[in-house]
């Protein structure tokens, strides 16, 4: 029988990896035997699978949800996606984040909706769109990083700058889930 266990989406910037967030958190998902989920890029995204998949006996795998497509039209080079880290990758027709918050068909909507919690870093556009969606849809959130880097974030997701208060969201958003059922 499937073994399902949660999937944890870690969303955040594509340009900076954020690593003194990113390395704890992706060892500490991979401790837990979650599955991990990102958009499989740069930045965040290869810095927490870097962490995730470097975990000895971990029992979750590190999925990626890869875009295929830039705004532009043209189909990204293979090479930019997914990133070294990712061991399932989910390719997507869909453009690599919505262009504008009316643009409503993106990967963004396949990582929020795939995930049972989800963990921002700081990030542009893009990832604040995924909080946005992450709200809409009743997500477990938490924002993850100092303060000031969600400036431009919607208010409601709780912010810490702790390791340990993201454990505890995930353990307690991880046990309203019923897998089995």
């Amino acid at each position: 029988m499937l073994d399902k266990r949660p999937i944890i989406g870690v969303m955040g910037s594509h340009d900076e990896t954020w690593e003194e967030y990113a390395q704890p958190l992706g060892r500490m998902i991979a401790d837990h035997d979650y599955h991990l989920l990102t958009g499989a890029g740069a930045g965040v995204m290869t810095a927490v699978s870097k962490a995730f998949c470097e975990q000895q006996d971990r029992a979750g795998l590190s999925i990626g949800i890869v875009p295929t497509v830039q705004y532009s039209g043209e189909f990204i080079p293979r090479e930019q996606y997914p990133n070294p880290y990712i061991e399932i990758p989910i390719l997507t027709p869909l453009d690599i984040k919505a262009q504008n918050d009316s643009t409503p068909f993106s990967r963004n909507y396949v990582n929020v909706m795939t995930s049972h919690a989800i963990i921002a870093l700081p990030g542009a556009h893009g990832t604040k769109n995924e909080v946005s969606l992450a709200i809409q849809f009743k997500k477990p959130l938490i924002l993850f990083g100092p303060d000031d880097a969600f400036n431009k974030f919607p208010d409601q997701p709780v912010r810490t700058q702790d390791i340990e208060e993201v454990r505890e969201f995930l353990e307690k958003a991880v046990a309203k889930l019923h897998l089995d059922e």
